[in-house]
């Protein structure tokens, strides 16, 4: 008999492991030194890095290390705010819970990334994890549910003609299948199809032949032909299906031989090996069969090894425990000796522990405490800000009644009768507007004394410009302009914007004083992500003083004259608007309002 055959076999069963192995601590090393040396602003590469190491630990299945680095890429990644790399990151670590067969937390964290995945569009890293979670259901039985996510993966393969992961779907879903051989057959043929086009480097192609194979064999093998209908892809002989098995076995073998891959070598010459001997060839299954055995052999006595060199290593443990045990037994009248000493240290220690926490607490009480004082102090300030806008907003409809009532006490016979009426009408519209206005602004003030804070919402431009045009309806000497785009909204504090755009109204009105034709235009739009609003009158301008004042935020004006723009700018700084001025003397002035979308 030769036994050299057997030989080599068992040589390369012990070897090649140990040569892979030794290859992969080599690129663990070097991957160590690469992390080591990273700049550290440089944490996107680190990361990275810090993944292709976790991958190699997992090659070696030192899990715990694989784990850790890639928690530490999780961490930069989440850190950086990169969701490409924090995907990428919960994907490896889903695999080591797949691999320990932990579904629940492969699947939470397949989930994350998955959801990241749809956020940024990236369709080829989503269908991957797709595959990944039917891969999950099928091992845990759930094949509804694997067929689900299969298919939804080889939807986006399809779309992105990514042809080799195509087949992968197909080699797996095959195995679904497995009891429907038509299906499956079909399933196999097309990855096969594919991969003799494509190939590949792993051992999918591998497998999904050996396996058509397998499905042929079994399909004769158990007497399943006979149910299903033959045709170009099922012969309806018994004979020529276990032929194309054969070959499609051969095939499988002769590309396990060509990756030096002696696992799936063996296993299929064992398939071989009964193969041949339901077709009655016994020598060739003899031969076949004791080539699966001596591999086999050689394997299960490199465990066995294994389980020696564990037991060996549980007795040392248990001498070594017992050695220990007695110098414990040993130690204990010295332990007794040192319980009180060590008591009244402890007692010490959480005595001082005590008033180190009393003291970190009141020095937290006392930075809250300066942090409420001074959110008090600014609330306070915008409220006195508050209350000087009040009363503006309220001094000048009531200065104009009183004016009114001032001339007509003087000399009644001034105005016609019907002039009379007209003014009437005008200043009873003017109160029911005061009187609208001031309900809101003492609402408004209410809502606000506790936190003195803007409420933000959409507000239609048409709502504002109602608003001025109810606030001055008795201003006939000035013609207001409403410029913007119909259904166009801002989205702000309504009552903060009311008051900034009406004082700004009224400003232009006392401004124009001794102009002919006075002229107020508003007009709002859309500019990128900013709405814009713009109050332009034809008065006399300013100065380049006043407009020196207004760019220093130095008070312009006075409670009779309108209110001071700085105020305006405060207020319009706490809703996160900003004014800017364009104005010359004797070409009027122009205000514009920018929020943000």
């Amino acid at each position: 008999m030769d036994y050299k055959a057997p030989f080599i076999v068992c040589l390369l069963v012990f070897f090649l492991p140990v040569f892979a192995f030794s290859q992969v601590d080599k690129k663990i090393d070097s991957l160590k030194q690469i992390v080591k040396h990273v700049p550290e602003n440089n944490k996107i590469k680190k990361a990275f890095e810090l993944i292709s190491l976790g991958q190699q630990y997992v090659n070696k299945s030192d899990y715990t290390s694989g784990m850790d680095c890639y928690q530490q890429s999780l961490d930069m990644a989440q850190r950086l705010n990169n969701d490409s790399l924090t995907a990428n990151s919960y994907r490896h670590i889903a695999l080591i819970a797949f691999s320990q067969q932990n579904y629940y937390k492969d699947s939470v964290y397949d989930a994350a990334a998955l959801k990241i995945y749809r956020k940024i569009n990236d369709k080829l890293n989503e269908g991957k994890v797709l595959k990944d979670i039917g891969s999950s259901y099928l091992n845990r039985g759930a094949l509804p549910e694997a067929k689900k996510y299969y298919g939804e993966a080889l939807f986006l393969f399809k779309q992105l003609n990514q042809q080799r992961l195509v087949a992968g779907i197909y080699a797996v879903m095959a195995v679904i299948y497995k009891n429907d051989y038509r299906k499956s057959i079909e399933l196999e043929l097309a990855a096969k199809k594919i991969w003799d086009k494509y190939p590949t480097d792993d051992a999918s192609s591998l497998i999904n032949t050996g396996n058509l194979g397998v499905a042929y064999f079994y399909m004769v093998r158990y007497d399943s032909l006979k149910s299903i209908k033959p045709d170009s892809i099922i012969p309806a002989s018994p004979s020529k299906n276990l032929k194309i098995a054969g070959e499609y076995i051969r095939q499988a073998i002769q590309i396990a031989k060509h990756r030096n891959d002696i696992e799936n070598e063996a296993y299929y010459t064992e398939i071989l090996s009964e193969l041949q001997y339901h077709n009655g060839d016994y020598k060739g299954a003899y031969d076949n069969f004791y080539f699966y055995q001596n591999v086999n052999d050689s394997i299960f006595s490199q465990q066995n090894k294994n389980k020696i060199a564990e037991l060996e290593s549980r007795n040392e443990i248990q001498k070594k425990n017992a050695e220990i045990l007695n110098q414990k037994i040993r130690a204990q009248t010295q332990q007794r000796n040192m319980l009180l000493l060590l008591a009244g240290f402890l007692a010490m220690l959480i005595i001082g522990g005590l008033f180190y926490r009393l003291s970190v607490v009141r020095k937290q009480k006392n930075v809250e405490l300066t942090k409420l004082n001074g959110q008090l102090d600014d609330a306070n300030k915008l409220k006195a800000k508050f209350f000087a806008i009040l009363t503006h907003d309220l001094r000048s409809p009531i200065s104009s009644l009183v004016n009114f009532f001032q001339l007509q006490k003087r000399d009644s016979k001034l105005l016609s009768e019907e002039q009379k009426a007209e003014q009437e009408s005008k200043i009873t519209q003017s109160a029911l507007s005061l009187l609208k206005v001031m309900e809101e602004i003492l609402l408004w003030s209410k809502g606000q004394m506790e936190n003195f804070k803007p409420n933000k919402a959409p507000i239609p431009i048409a709502n504002l410009y109602a608003y001025l045009q109810n606030f001055f309806p008795a201003v006939s000497s000035v013609k207001f302009n409403y410029f913007a785009n119909e259904g166009l909204s801002v989205y702000t504090d309504e009552n903060y914007l009311k008051t900034i755009m009406q004082n700004l109204t009224q400003n232009s009105i006392n401004a124009m004083k001794g102009t002919g034709e006075r002229v107020i235009s508003w007009k709002a739009w859309n500019e990128g992500n900013a709405i814009k609003l713009s109050i332009t009158d034809n008065g006399p301008g300013m100065s380049a003083e006043q407009i020196k004042k207004f760019e220093e935020n130095i008070t312009i004006g006075s409670s009779k004259q309108g209110l001071g723009l700085s105020l305006v700018k405060d207020m319009a700084q706490t809703i996160g608007c900003t004014i800017a001025l364009h104005s010359k003397e004797g070409s009027g002035t122009t205000f514009t309002l920018t929020i943000g979308s």
